[in-house]
C-alpha cells in the first residue's frame, strides 16, 4: 500500500509539473513582427502570431491614410469622373476593412501595440508634407497626383500584405489580407491604365 501511495504521488507530481511547463509556455512574452513586446488579450485566439499583430497595427493607419487621401481628392474641384469613383471605392472598402481590423484588435485587447504603431509612415504612405500638398491641388493636376501617389501607396500595401499571406497564423486576417491584395492589384492596373492615358508614369520612389 506504501509503494503504491509513493508511486501515484509520483505520478501527480510529474503531472503538476507538466501542467506548470504548459502553463509557461501559453504565458511566454510574445513579440511583433518588429519585436514590439506584446501581452496576448484574455479572448485571443491561440493561433494569433506576431505576424498578424504587427499586419493589424500597421495596416490600420495604412489604411486610414488610404481613405484621408480618398476624401482629399474627393473633395477637389475639377477631378474626373473615372478618379472620382475610383477615391470612392477605395474610401469605402478600406474603411470596411479597417472597421473589421480595429474590431479584433479591440477583442485581442491590443490597444497598447495598436497605439504604438498609429504613427509610423512606412510602406508607401506618404508624408504630411505631401498631404498637405495634395490638398491645394484641383483639376488635371490633382487628378494625376493622387493616381501617382495612391498606387505607390498601394504598392508598398501589397507588399507588405504577402508576408501577412505567407506567415501569419490567423486565418481569418490571411484570408482578409488576401481579398486586400487581389482589390489593391487590380486597382492599381486601373491607375496604370489611366496614367499611361494621361501620358504619365506612376511613381517609382
Amino acid at each position: 500500500m506504501a509503494h503504491l501511495q509513493r508511486r501515484i504521488a509520483g505520478l501527480i507530481t510529474v503531472a503538476l509539473l507538466g501542467a506548470s511547463v504548459a502553463s509557461c509556455a501559453t504565458n511566454a512574452p510574445q513579440t511583433d513582427k518588429d519585436g514590439t513586446a506584446v501581452t496576448a488579450g484574455a479572448n485571443q485566439p491561440a493561433e494569433v502570431n506576431g505576424v498578424d499583430l504587427h499586419f493589424l497595427a500597421m495596416m490600420t493607419p495604412h489604411h486610414q491614410q488610404a481613405v484621408d487621401m480618398s476624401e482629399i481628392i474627393l473633395a477637389a474641384d475639377g477631378i474626373s469622373e473615372a478618379t472620382a469613383d475610383l477615391a470612392e471605392r477605395i474610401k469605402v472598402g478600406q474603411q470596411e476593412e479597417i472597421d473589421t481590423m480595429v474590431g479584433w484588435a479591440e477583442q485581442w485587447d491590443q490597444g497598447d501595440l495598436m497605439a504604438h504603431h498609429a504613427p509610423h509612415i512606412a510602406n508607401g504612405m506618404l508624408t504630411p508634407e505631401q498631404m498637405d500638398q495634395l490638398k491645394t491641388l484641383s483639376g488635371e493636376d490633382a487628378d494625376t497626383r493622387f493616381l501617382q501617389l495612391m498606387h505607390f501607396h498601394h504598392a508598398g500595401a501589397v507588399a507588405m500584405t504577402q508576408d501577412q499571406i505567407d506567415n501569419g497564423g490567423y486565418q481569418p486576417l490571411v484570408d482578409l489580407a488576401q481579398q486586400m491584395v487581389d482589390v489593391q492589384t487590380a486597382e492599381m492596373h486601373e491607375m496604370e491604365e489611366r496614367l499611361e492615358a494621361k501620358g504619365e508614369s506612376v511613381l517609382t520612389e
